[in-house]
């Protein structure tokens, strides 16, 4: 039962779940359509779970993957190297590739190869992340097969705020940001930064890591973010906004064998100007151009068995550039119901020097439109969205969702609808030579269909919140012949999420566990990379008016990659928060126990040492003490 401070209508509260128990609520007049998306998807029977700038705070020098594994039920999210690396992701039991990605709005996903990378993105320049679950492919278009996880950077809460953060840790990192939000008159500002770096921590084992590899077996990071907000409040009625946000990092990419030096350095650019105009009473309109800019350059020094050294990338390039249009119009009508209309155009292009391979420039063009009503205390929606897709046809999808307050104690929603993903770069445009594996860009969409029934059940102190969910995903992109083809076989997922949540005067406690069954048609085993069970508990206690203590508690299941076991583990987080005055001190104790753990695996190819050839367990983050320190002006 999370505190959140989202500047949420009241009449919207009533859809609080026990991950998003609204209990403070800051009133802010100006808010976009696109920024209410979400919560109004979760009063039209999806379940969200929102994690406020507060939780955050509390993670110390983590990074977005601890945040979500620990506070968003049945999402799976495991850095393959620790902090501000690459990661597995499943939300619901999902694939990686099935779950949207967004920052402020915009489509994060990496087009080259599917999934996302967020490890240039600081933790500290974040006030909010909204996690609804369930295929959202009329909203949101491609990929948002089992859920879209939108991140919202800093902005302006209604009153000027000035803070600046420090922390450390005995990896050792470091870490430090600040934040400045200002109104000067009708225009409103806010400027974020941060800063991170660290020496990190050895991977593998020693038996693992052959001769030929670095001697400095620690992999490390750094990671810088600065971006800022304006919004113009030309009347009542009209507000224009522009963001603008810059990540660079450099990454170290180790082997444990025959690399000797390797790294990716990254620079990413997202840029936004939108308009919003209330026409008349009953009509919104927004419009909104976006930027997205990906460039990655890999370096890597190898060395052979022979001592020889050799420099297999200088500065190779990967990347992607993803820009476009939306406009969204809303019509609030009389007895009850709504419409919400939009219109979206997508250009993409990438490339890929490693792999040899330039993708042409793709446009995805979208229609949709979703109708709101209100029937016998049930708040409806039925929504249909077109889009067309240059070269590999179009898509046209559905969906139907509900919420219904049976009582004062429970409420059920529903939703079910289908979906797409749209081929990656890599799938449409690989070359038989790098890889062994070649794209074919006459690939159509993979296709999906998706159903939520969950039930709010809320008795004094206590709530309860079970969430069914299954999923079916067909014309599955998959290798042939070495190619990559739409095969004949599909996914079905199907599983269980359970919430508990209560409180007392000075403490709170909140568990969840989820089950998920992924399975390939014509197969009983679990899909790669997708653990079936996964489990937390949050514990929160205030012994007085300024200090708070933490106990957190998450388990993840066994999952398999490259035929090789991982997971399986359980983790204890230990934290304490005092506030004096405009000083906040934090310690938190990362895994209490020190337990060793394998986070993920790796698999060595066939240019490894012959005796290094078998995949290998890669080791999760050991125990370390974490200090952070917070002024507020």
């Amino acid at each position: 039962m999370s505190r959140t401070r989202l500047c949420f209508a009241i009449a919207l509260l009533p859809m609080a779940t026990p991950a998003l128990a609204v209990d403070e609520v800051m009133v802010v007049t100006h808010r976009t359509l696109e920024e209410s998306l979400t919560l109004d998807q979760a009063r039209l029977g999806n379940s969200l779970v929102i994690v406020e700038r507060e939780q955050i705070e509390r993670f110390g020098q983590g990074d977005i993957n601890d945040i979500l594994a620990q506070l968003v039920p049945g999402l799976f999210a495991a850095g393959k190297g620790g902090r501000f690396d690459g990661a597995y992701y499943s939300l619901q039991g999902s694939r990686k590739q099935d779950i949207l990605w967004l920052i402020d709005g915009n489509r994060l996903n990496n087009r080259l190869y599917g999934g996302i990378y967020l490890d240039s993105l600081n933790p500290n320049i974040i006030e909010r992340i909204e996690v609804l679950k369930g295929g959202q492919g009329i909203i949101y278009g491609s990929d948002a097969i089992a859920g879209v996880i939108n991140i919202v950077t800093r902005n302006y809460q209604g009153e000027s705020e000035t803070g600046v953060g420090i922390g450390t840790d005995t990896l050792p990192s470091v870490n430090t940001d600040l934040f400045l939000s200002r109104a000067y008159g009708d225009v409103e500002v806010s400027l974020f930064g941060a800063y991170a770096w660290s020496e990190g921590y050895q991977l593998w084992q020693d038996s693992d890591i052959h001769w030929t590899a670095a001697d400095d077996v620690e992999r490390g990071y750094r990671v810088a973010n600065l971006g800022g907000k304006v919004r113009w409040v030309l009347d009542d009625d009209r507000y224009l906004t522009l963001l603008a946000q810059w990540n660079d990092s450099d990454l170290e990419r180790l082997r444990p064998y025959g690399t000797i030096d390797s790294d990716n350095q990254r620079e990413e650019k997202i840029a936004t100007l939108d308009y919003q105009h209330r026409l008349n009473p009953k009509w919104m309109l927004q419009l909104k151009a976006y930027y997205h800019a990906w460039d990655s350059y890999y370096n890597r020094i190898d060395q052979n068995e022979s001592g020889q050294i050799i420099v297999m990338d200088d500065n190779s390039y990967w990347g992607f550039e993803d820009y476009g249009l939306k406009a969204l119009m809303h019509w609030d009508g009389e007895s009850d119901q709504s419409w919400l209309f939009g219109a979206e155009l997508q250009r993409y292009r990438g490339e890929d020097e490693v792999m040899d391979f330039v993708s042409e420039t793709e446009t995805v063009s979208s229609l949709f439109a979703q109708y709101r009503p209100r029937v016998l205390d049930t708040d409806l929606a039925l929504g249909l969205r077109y889009s067309n897709i240059t070269g590999a046809g179009d898509s046209l999808n559905w969906s139907v969702g509900g919420d219904h307050e049976y009582n004062d104690v429970i409420r059920f929603n529903a939703s079910i609808g289908s979906g797409f993903r749209l081929p990656t770069a890599e799938e449409l445009y690989s070359v038989e030579e790098e890889g062994g594996i070649t794209g074919d860009p006459n690939l159509k969409p993979e296709h999906s269909l998706n159903a939520n029934l969950g039930a709010l059940m809320t008795l004094s102190d206590w709530t309860l919140e079970p969430l069914l969910f299954w999923r079916q995903v067909d014309d599955l992109i998959g290798i042939e012949d070495s190619t990559f083809r739409n095969l004949e076989g599909r996914v079905e997922t199907y599983g269980i999420e359970v919430l508990l949540g209560t409180s007392g005067e000075h403490w709170q406690f909140n568990m969840a566990s989820s089950y998920a069954s992924s399975q390939e048609e014509g197969s009983d085993e679990q899909i790669d990379q997708v653990p079936q069970w996964l489990a937390s508990a949050d514990l929160t206690l205030q012994p007085t008016e300024f200090l708070q203590l933490f106990i957190q508690g998450h388990y993840t299941g066994e999952f398999t990659q490259y035929e090789t076991k991982a997971g399986d583990y359980w983790l204890l987080h230990l934290g304490a928060q005092y506030r004096l005055a405009r000083h906040q001190f934090n310690l938190r104790l990362e895994n209490a126990l020190d337990n060793e753990y394998d986070v993920s695996v790796f698999n060595p190819g066939s240019s490894a040492p012959e005796a290094h050839r078998e995949p290998i367990t890669t080791r999760g983050m050991p125990r370390n003490l974490q200090f952070n320190y917070r002024y507020q002006f």
